[in-house]
């Protein structure tokens, strides 16, 4: 396991990236610090501002669409590109600043959202285009932002966010269900919506939750410019996923509208608020309460139907029909959420390899929304289709479509998914089981990362399967195959000292576990020499028995140290080692 990072110094640092694809250029300042890859490249230079002003000036795109006519910039085209002074590049940077914070604050799928609103984003642009193009010696043209109106859509979507628990009411933005105050929100995030209700004033579903008022007043202010006709609780259950959700996470949702068949019935549940308790809180809070209320129903129109008064028995007669259907509707929802609750979806065909184990659903975020969504794919097919393909690639794990470094795929395939990790370690990390089937790798990167995160660094793991924790895999490794630990030590020595005219010489190694000095002193020792030969510097491999075992290797060994004596002065060298013991001469002369 390798890894080459190009342009590391600069990660972390504001700069400006470019677009490499597309036959027009145009630049864009780093929103955030962070790193950076080949489909973000970008460049770093002194003045911020008036760089991205100059490369986004008309003169510059023609330069550059002039040196690369085709459908693409390459990096050594903007490398020539000469920057060319913008008079007043701060102010325009700012005001494009205020106006894409205000954009973003406005934007819900921004991480910057607080609540619906305007955007100035578009004029500001415009503004800015001519301000960069102005002849020399005018002046700053005046900015009078022009707002494009949100679309209505956008304060129905926050209401929902809002008692899904997603938002805060009074416009703080994104909440985080394991450290915010939640209590205005419904019960689990869930919004559960029964359209064999007659209005939205029937409070037996989430709309007659005191959470759901967010919802009743969006729709009051706004729902008549959407549908006149419609009503809150249709336009959830049929609309708002499809029209509105669906696309302005560009088919990413985080509210995800579980459905019956024919959408009859609904639950909206935000995933970040999801665990693995949530499907079964759907079923006892709301579906098996729904169906016990509709056999209640259908027993007391059967009741009437049969009665004296015919009149009544012909309304009965004629209500009785559809609300046989939903509850037979709603019976087949159940059995779905009870699979995907307890073992996984069914097979969407013949062809799609079935689960190897039952397991509960249990999402993990870190697996992602397409991941975490097919394991539904029955629940959400009435409204959203690619959960079912996905959940095909995920059965299948075929060439890219592999998603077994997933955690779902390992709940539901785990031979499958053990057989890969014990082949390839980027898995195994994935998994949990770097130490158990990598050692040598785990012990590698984690003294690197020792060097690039922190020095107290570990790779933690828990238990896997029959193997033990990290700590135990650790010491297994260090104590069963000292020779080749003690390589991969003197190969991150070197690595750290650098190469070429950033090479430095190392002092120091520092190990954080005990063992190889006390059980191999004179592979510590030599390992030293080794290090100390490359570099033409002294070394020491420090670790917590260090002193002791090699207070013991030099009593023992005068001959090595008096071979170490001398290879350190052929480098005309003087402290470290030898000067510690110099100190105690008396010490030199014991046997």
């Amino acid at each position: 396991m390798t890894c080459s990072l190009a342009s590391e110094d600069f990660f972390f640092k504001k700069g400006i990236a470019f677009s490499m694809i597309g036959a027009t250029f145009s630049a864009r300042s780093h929103r955030f610090p962070g790193i950076f890859g080949n489909k973000g490249s970008s460049v770093f230079p002194d003045d911020l501002a008036n760089a991205v002003c100059s490369m986004n000036s008309t003169h510059a795109r023609n330069i550059l669409q002039s040196l690369n006519p085709g459908i693409g910039f390459e990096v050594g085209d903007v490398n020539r590109l000469p920057l060319f002074p913008i008079p007043n590049a701060d102010d325009i940077y700012a005001t494009l600043d205020a106006a894409f914070t205000t954009h973003e604050s406005h934007r819900e799928p921004s991480v910057e959202f607080r609540t619906p609103g305007p955007s100035p984003w578009r004029h500001a642009q415009s503004w800015a285009q001519q301000a960069v193009d102005r002849p020399a010696g005018a002046p700053l043209p005046p900015y009078d932002p022009e707002y494009d109106p949100e679309p209505p859509t956008d304060h129905l979507s926050f209401a929902l966010g809002v008692a899904l628990g997603r938002f805060a009411p009074d416009g703080a933005g994104i909440l985080d269900p394991a450290r915010d105050n939640l209590d205005h929100a419904l019960p689990h995030g869930i919004l559960f919506l029964d359209g064999t209700l007659p209005g939205d004033d029937d409070p037996r579903d989430s709309l007659g939750h005191p959470a759901a008022r967010p919802l009743h007043d969006a729709w009051a202010s706004h729902g008549p410019a959407l549908n006149a006709k419609s009503d809150l609780r249709t336009w959830l259950r049929l609309k708002a996923f499809p029209d509105v959700h669906r696309t302005m996470y560009e088919n990413r949702p985080i509210h995800w509208p579980l459905s019956s068949p024919r959408r009859s019935f609904v639950a909206w549940i935000n995933i970040h608020r999801w665990t693995a308790r949530t499907l079964r809180f759907l079923l006892a809070d709301h579906l098996q309460p729904t169906l016990t209320r509709l056999d209640g129903e259908i027993t007391d129109l059967r009741a009437a139907r049969d009665g004296a008064d015919r009149q009544n028995a012909r309304d009965a007669d004629k209500r009785l029909a559809p609300l046989l259907k939903h509850r037979e509707e709603l019976a087949e929802f159940i059995t779905l959420v009870e699979q995907c609750a307890d073992q996984d979806p069914p097979p969407p065909d013949a062809r799609t390899p079935a689960r190897e184990a039952d397991a509960p659903y249990a999402p993990d975020l870190d697996d992602g929304v397409m991941i975490n969504s097919a394991a539904l794919w029955p629940l959400l097919d009435p409204q959203w289709k690619d959960p079912k393909k996905w959940w095909k690639e995920l059965a299948s794990a075929q060439g890219k479509k592999d998603y077994d470094w997933s955690h779902l795929a390992m709940r539901y395939w785990p031979t499958r998914v053990d057989e890969k990790c014990r082949r390839d370690p980027s898995l195994a990390v994935a998994h949990g089981c770097f130490w158990s089937y990598h050692p040598a790798r785990a012990w590698a990167w984690e003294l690197r990362l020792q060097d690039e995160i922190g020095p107290e660094f570990r790779i933690e793991e828990a238990p896997y399967r029959h193997h033990p924790d990290h700590t135990a895999q650790r010491r297994a490794f260090l104590e069963n195959q000292p020779v080749e630990a003690l390589a991969i030590v003197a190969k991150e020595a070197i690595r750290r000292r650098g190469r070429g005219k950033k090479a430095r010489p190392l002092a120091e190694l520092g190990l954080l576990e005990p063992g190889l000095w006390r059980h191999h002193p004179g592979g510590c020792w030599d390992l030293e020499a080794h290090v100390i030969n490359h570099q033409s510097a002294d070394f020491r491999l420090l670790a917590p028995d260090e002193p002791e075992a090699r207070a013991a290797f030099m009593q023992a060994n005068p001959g090595k140290v008096e071979e170490r004596r001398a290879l350190l002065a052929s480098l005309d060298l003087r402290g470290g080692l030898l000067d510690e013991e110099d100190e105690n001469p008396e010490e030199d002369e014991q046997p």
